[in-house]
């Protein structure tokens, strides 16, 4: 088997690559310090092998290699190879996308339901996190406590999601995340265009609109936030974040 070198595509932060390959797949490629090996990421790909009524790669194999000269740690994943291209090269989406139609919507909706009934012991994001991240932006005024969780994905965007055909990709941190937390992922990168970003509510809204929706909501703005003040990731959403997570706090403190 070879791989189309010429034509890398890299994930967000160079911390993978994928090529095409010569027999019509997809392999995916990571590496990390040996210090770093986090277990949830390193075996998202292969755990998710066994979920079902979720439109995803199907994996064909996997392959991991020490490299004692550089201390770090190598894997490889092949998978089936997905035709259709991402709704947008950025997670966070710019301008309103073309060609999703009604079932492309409904196959998302579908597809986050049947995984959010999925039994796991993997655990996405922490409620030790949330506390953390919820009490640096809110003090006291919000009781960060999650009373529903459920599976997710925990990653959804709009570089890892297809059209025409949907496909969800990207599988490397799924597990369990307060109810909603897909919704309000996909709904905090839909924030540049409010049309997109008022749809997600509305898909959503059952899961949103819920006590631990709209604590993931605040915490995915918060989160977001960081990553803008810390790394410099998705500085356009920063003005939309803050204003989304003010009027959240108002609305959990008032509902403590």
């Amino acid at each position: 088997m070879d791989l189309d070198l010429a034509n890398p595509a890299f994930g967000w932060g160079g911390k993978s690559m994928g090529f095409a390959t010569s027999r019509g797949t997809w392999v995916k490629i990571l590496f990390r310090p040996v210090s770093r090996i986090n277990e949830r990421i390193w075996t998202g790909e292969e755990c998710a092998s066994v979920l079902t009524g979720v439109p995803k790669p199907r994996l064909l194999g996997s392959v991991r290699w020490a490299d004692p000269t550089r201390d770090l740690v190598w894997r490889a994943d092949e998978t089936t190879r997905v035709e259709a291209p991402a709704v947008s090269s950025t997670p966070e989406l710019r301008e309103e996308p073309q060609g999703l139609s009604a079932a492309w919507w409904e196959t998302l909706r579908g597809s986050l339901t049947a995984l959010a009934g999925a039994t796991t012991t993997r655990v996405a994001v922490r409620q030790d996190l949330i506390d953390r991240r919820i009490s640096e932006y809110a003090g006291t005024a919000v009781d960060p406590t999650v009373d529903e969780w459920s599976t997710a994905h925990a990653d959804v965007h709009w570089a890892n999601l297809t059209a025409p055909r949907m496909v969800l990709l990207d599988w490397e941190g799924w597990g369990l995340g307060p109810r909603g937390l897909d919704g309000a992922t996909l709904w905090a990168f839909s924030l540049l265009v409010p049309a997109v970003a008022a749809r997600v509510s509305d898909l959503f809204a059952e899961d949103l609109s819920c006590r631990s929706g709209a604590l993931a909501r605040l915490f995915l703005c918060v989160e977001l936030l960081r990553m803008t003040r810390h790394f410099g990731d998705h500085p356009d959403l920063a003005g939309p974040l803050t204003r989304e997570a003010d009027r959240l706090v108002i609305t959990l403190s008032a509902a403590n």
